[in-house]
């Protein structure tokens, strides 16, 4: 008889056959269950007919292994209705082994559908459901504590998918699909001691706000900071491009390649930086009086209360020439808008978002240089990945039942007693348990740097 060359107890192999592609096995099962799926009355069925099932396992030496299993076909007596024996081990919906299917979950972290499919020789709908499968599997098991302090960000891969960060730890928590309203608030809705988030982080879009207020209303919700300047940046950009758009010859193709340094702070560019930044100022008065206009907005954040920051605004909005006052016009539009939630960054404390900022940025390049993740995939990888999450130990004080009945020995007799007839009590006792943060981000910045994702 043939080696087992399966390595399966519950298969004993009857022949064995090598194509250039394919290992095809013939084998018959050690043990079925007779079960009844029907009924579920195992001991009164009988034979029936014989069946022979196309599985698929994992591959071998570079090659697709297919196992040719002859199982039998019983009746079940009570209900009459025919079924084919389960065999251990064996994925018979799936027609493949239990092991391909857990081998499949794992490489879709790594490779596409595709690959995947032709490796072991099942079509990409197969592996994408499979996959679909493992990672809900993972879902359910995987537990991340809800932070104090919530970011909610998005980034763009194909559409726009909301990103919510814990901003003490660094850390991701969760990428979501989509970023509409509904979807944000269900997420919210979701977090596990949700009553603990004190302070909510986002941009100014709409559905952020209405979701924070309605499923978080005991926390205050911060306009980060980044993206209130980035709208000045943006108006700035607006007046560069018009301008080199006047005199497309002469200027809009140096305009166009100094567009990075007109975007860094004043104060961080070197002396090289900052006279082709001059230069370029002093060629155009309106260029420089936008750019006086994107520093300015800055001494916004740079003062103590919120009272002492929305008068540096008032006197930053009255600055405005008349000719600036439409590319400027969403950054006023921001501030009347969403005044209140902006000021609250001068409350208690000062919370940002911006550090997902590098994370969004090479996220986006994976995903833009094609390397066959689908959202789903890198959800799944950078959520699941255990060498990625961030786990931290943590002492927590617990109460803690005594024990019900304690021992007294008194001479040579042991006596029973019974504490707390009434009620039951307890004492405190401390325990130590792991936190998960979620995915840490410094140390997938470092992976993707690497190109090892």
């Amino acid at each position: 008889m043939p080696v087992n060359v399966l390595n399966l107890p519950g298969l004993r192999v009857l022949d064995f056959k090598e194509t250039d592609t394919d290992y095809h096995v013939k084998t018959e099962p050690t043990i079925v269950s007779k079960l009844c799926p029907h009924c579920g009355r195992s001991k009164e069925t009988v034979s029936h007919a014989q069946k022979t099932l196309f599985i698929r396992d994992l591959p071998s030496h570079g090659k697709r292994v297919a196992v040719h299993l002859d199982v039998p076909r019983l009746r079940c007596k009570p209900c009459n209705k025919t079924f084919t024996a389960a065999v251990p081990e064996i994925d018979t919906a799936r027609q493949m082994t239990e092991r391909l299917a857990k081998w499949i979950g794992r490489q879709g972290l790594e490779y596409t559908y595709a690959e995947i499919a032709k490796q072991v020789g099942v079509d990409e709908k197969t592996v994408r459901n499979v996959f679909d499968e493992y990672v809900a599997e993972l879902e359910k098991e995987f537990t991340r504590e809800t932070p104090v302090w919530l970011g909610i960000d998005e980034i763009k891969l194909g559409r726009f998918r909301a990103v919510f960060t814990n901003i003490q730890g660094r850390s991701l928590i969760d990428m979501l699909p989509d970023r509409y309203g509904t979807s944000i608030t269900s997420f919210l809705h979701s977090l596990p001691n949700k009553e603990r988030i004190t302070h909510v982080a986002t941009d100014m879009w709409r559905p952020y706000r209405i979701a924070v207020l309605q499923a978080l209303p005991n926390a205050k919700l911060v306009v980060d900071k980044f993206h209130v300047v980035s709208k000045a940046n943006a108006s700035f950009d607006a007046v560069r491009r018009s301008i080199g758009n006047q005199d497309k010859k002469r200027h809009s193709l140096g305009l166009k390649r100094a567009h990075k340094l007109f975007a860094k702070r004043q104060r961080d560019l070197d002396d090289e930086q900052h006279l082709t930044v001059s230069g370029w100022l002093n060629s155009f008065p309106l260029l420089a009086e936008a750019y006086d206009l994107k520093e300015r907005l800055y001494k916004v954040y740079e003062v103590e209360t919120k009272e002492e920051a929305w008068a540096e605004y008032l006197n930053w909005e009255a600055s405005i020439p008349d000719e600036l006052a439409k590319p400027f016009r969403p950054v006023k539009t921001a501030f009347r808008n969403w005044k209140e939630w902006i000021l609250n960054y001068f409350d208690d404390v000062r919370i940002t978002n911006a550090f997902t900022e590098s994370f969004n940025s090479k996220v986006r390049r994976v995903y833009r240089d094609g390397r066959g993740y689908t959202f789903e995939r890198l959800r799944a990888k950078v959520l699941f990945t255990d060498r990625l999450q961030k786990r931290v130990p943590i002492q927590e004080k617990v109460k803690v039942k005594k024990k019900r009945f304690e021992e007294i020995s008194m001479g040579r007799m042991t006596y029973f007693m019974m504490p707390g007839m009434l009620e039951d009590e307890c004492e405190v006792k401390t325990k130590t348990r792991q936190r998960n943060l979620g995915t840490d981000l410094p140390k997938m910045l470092a992976i993707l740097e690497t190109d090892g994702f």
